[in-house]
């Protein structure tokens, strides 16, 4: 786990007169030959989410760190992995316990991709391998919900990685962006849950450049219409956007239960 101090000025908005304690819990990081030229996971959510007003705590999850208490934090986002929810390691049994924890002691939990999965995972919802197949490259889906911070259309695209899918949202998440193909993409509990399949945090190049360092785990076709598929506009501003405002949201104050 390491900490940071402010990491760039960025402007702030007004609900931003605290100074948020945001925790990363990182399930996996950028791939290593890629970290020259676009940084550590770490690096990119700081940066595209513009989180550098607020205090960062880092925990690599995958590697055995979590937050000794809830409080330790604010707001948690827990990023994207290479690992599936369905997977039996221990790490993830680890995570989910603690997202029950933080939800009950009332801290923000935001997710993306594999974080998404394991927020629902961890508080009653289910998780299946797609039988669709693999979410790769940049899809559409339809906004069900008007969501401040997106623009004014039906539709909503991001960059994607994923195999698995949340199939039954955890109860007590409204669901506000979904498809055919990937019913349940953003879902939502006002205040206090935030969670998306998508990767606003990625861009474009760096899609594109990871698409090929892993190449080898994808069928011709399939990588083919991946690669296609990212010449189309993507919402990705919109959305950090969002993701920013809810992990800078004032923090509530209940206290993790004790006991037993």
């Amino acid at each position: 786990m390491w900490s940071s101090p402010d990491m760039g000025a960025q402007g702030i908005s007004p609900q931003e007169h605290h100074r948020a304690h945001i925790g990363l819990l990182l399930c996996g990081d950028t791939p290593e030959a890629l970290q020259a030229e676009f940084g550590t996971y770490a690096e990119c959510l700081v940066r595209m989410f513009r989180l550098g007003q607020a205090r960062i705590k880092v925990w690599n999850v995958h590697k055995g760190e979590l937050p000794r208490d809830t409080h330790e934090a604010d707001a948690y986002l827990v990023g994207g992995s290479p690992a599936s929810v369905l997977d039996r390691h221990d790490w993830i049994m680890r995570l989910g316990a603690f997202l029950r924890r933080a939800h009950a002691a009332k801290r923000r939990l935001a997710g993306i991709c594999f974080g998404h999965q394991i927020i629902h995972h961890a508080l009653g919802g289910r998780v299946e391998r797609a039988t669709q197949g693999w979410g790769l490259g940049v899809y559409s889906v339809g906004l069900s919900r008007k969501m401040p911070g997106l623009p004014v259309r039906q539709n909503l695209s991001l960059p994607a990685m994923h195999q698995d899918q949340v199939v039954c949202p955890a109860p007590g998440l409204d669901r506000y962006a979904g498809s055919d193909f990937c019913p349940n993409y953003l879902t939502g509990q006002e205040g206090r849950v935030l969670t998306l399949q998508g990767h606003p945090e990625f861009t474009i190049p760096f899609l594109d450049a990871f698409l090929s360092a892993i190449s080898h785990r994808f069928d011709p076709h399939l990588l083919q219409s991946a690669r296609a598929s990212l010449h189309q506009p993507a919402d990705s501003t919109g959305m950090r956007r969002v993701m920013r405002d809810f992990l800078f949201a004032a923090p509530q104050t209940t206290r993790e239960p004790t006991g037993p």
